[in-house]
Order: C-alpha cells, then structure tokens, then sequence
C-alpha cells in the first residue's frame, strides 16, 4: 500500500513540473506562438533575461512613411538578426512584432523569403490581396480569412517585368492574372505577437 502511495505521489510531482524550455539558440518559428525562444508576451525586460543585454539593442524601427516606433535590434549583424517592435502605449513594452531579418531562421510551416503567390497561397489556404507596388507599402499582402491571417506580415517584391497597371496605391487580388506573370516573391516576414482587430 505504501508503495502505491509513493508511485501516485511521484506522478502527481512529474505532472507538476514546467515544460522544458526551448533552448535560447533555437532558430524554430511556429507562427502564433514563438520566434525561437521569444514567445508572445515577453518584454523588453524579458529579452535582456533570456538572451542578455549584449545582444538586445534599442533601436527606433522604421514602420513606412516615415514613422518610426521604438523596438530593439536583436543578434544584429548575424545570420540571426532580429528586429522587434514594442507596444508604444504599455509600461511595460510588451514585444507587437517581430522583422525577421537573418537567414537562420526556420518557419515550421515552409514560410520563407523569396516564396511565389502559388506558394503562399498554399501555406495560406487560398488567395489573398496585394497592395500595387512603388510606394511606402507597394508590395505588402492583405491576408485576411486565411491561415496566415494576423499571424505574419508579408511584403513582396515586384517581378522583372511588372506591368504599370500594377503600381500605386491599389489593392489587387492575387489571382490577377498580370500580377502572377510578374512573379513577385516573398521579401520580408514579420511574425505579429500584438493583438489584431477581428
């Protein structure tokens, strides 16, 4: 009887125990939950603990049209290079998103730089929209109603041959049928931790 006591004792204390942590060199990016070791709610305070302060640099992060907000530049100058913005209204600076920047990183579900519109339609579950290309957000994917939606913002870059009614301030489906002979590829990924209006 003791013995069964001890077995459920030690099973009630292993069932306790915290998950193991993700090691603070993992290059794994699960889209919703991490970038590596950096999971949605961590802060400023938060990055400097983990990966210490030598490689977390304030930085003002350029977010178009001149705007900038505060942020941090992590592992820069590496092939981990990271760019963070932070909630500008919270105390706390609560990390919003995420620029991946370095070639380390690894999305589980195949996302990368230089993916085509059929590409991303797949990992996205179907099309999605593209803002016309040439100005401050030229290139950048509305992907409202799939998969990716809220969860990451992508930017593409214009094909060779881009035809002009493709320019400007204008939103275009990405079953166009100039837009897909242009061949735009993914340029930039940024992982969204803040949360999105519905």
């Amino acid at each position: 009887m003791r013995a069964l006591f001890d077995l459920c004792l030690l099973l009630l204390t292993c069932t306790s125990l915290p998950a193991l942590d993700i090691p603070v060199d993992d290059t794994t990016i699960v889209i919703g939950e991490r970038v590596g070791p950096i999971e949605k709610g961590m802060t400023l305070f938060g990055l400097k603990t983990l990966l210490g302060a030598g490689k977390v640099k304030a930085a003002d992060i350029e977010v178009g049209e001149g705007e900038t907000l505060p942020g941090a530049k992590l592992f820069e100058g590496t092939d981990k290079e990271l760019e963070v913005l932070f909630n500008p209204e919270g105390d706390e600076k609560e990390v919003w998103d995420i620029r991946i920047i370095g070639k380390a990183w690894k999305f589980e579900n195949g996302l990368k730089v230089g993916l085509s519109l059929e590409e991303v339609e797949k990992i996205n579950g179907g099309p999605f929209i593209i803002f016309g290309f040439g100005w401050d957000y030229g290139g950048y994917a509305n992907l409202k109603g799939g998969k990716l939606d809220g969860k990451v913002s992508l930017r593409f870059e214009p094909g060779k041959n881009t035809d002009n009614s493709l320019m400007g301030d204008q939103e275009i489906p990405t079953t166009n049928v100039k837009l897909r002979a242009s061949k735009p590829k993914v340029e930039s990924i940024t992982v969204i931790f803040r949360q999105t209006a519905a």
